[in-house]
């Protein structure tokens, strides 16, 4: 079963302690400790979950021939922040 076929409308409330329990259906699809991006647009509260990226892969990726320059780490640290504002 995709993400797109679980129902999308539940009811949920705010309880006494600022937190919010999301349904079963909905939370199986995320880990204990995952975080989430809150937006609220008018009377809409959006949650998007971080992914938070891996400096293994972006290590990974990395050439071999040669050690990277101050200006190939600065872009690589500038894309990696880039990334982790817009949640990717």
């Amino acid at each position: 079963m995709s993400k797109e076929d679980v129902p999308h409308i539940s009811v949920i409330e705010l309880n006494a302690d600022n937190s919010v329990k999301l349904p079963a259906n909905i939370a199986q699809w995320f880990k204990l400790a995952d975080r989430f991006l809150v937006t609220i647009q008018g009377d809409t509260l959006i949650l998007k979950r971080i992914n938070p990226i891996n400096v293994l892969d972006v290590v990974a990726a990395t050439p071999d021939d040669e050690p990277p320059t101050m200006e190939d780490i600065n872009a690589i640290v500038h894309d990696m922040r880039q990334q982790y504002r817009s949640g990717q």
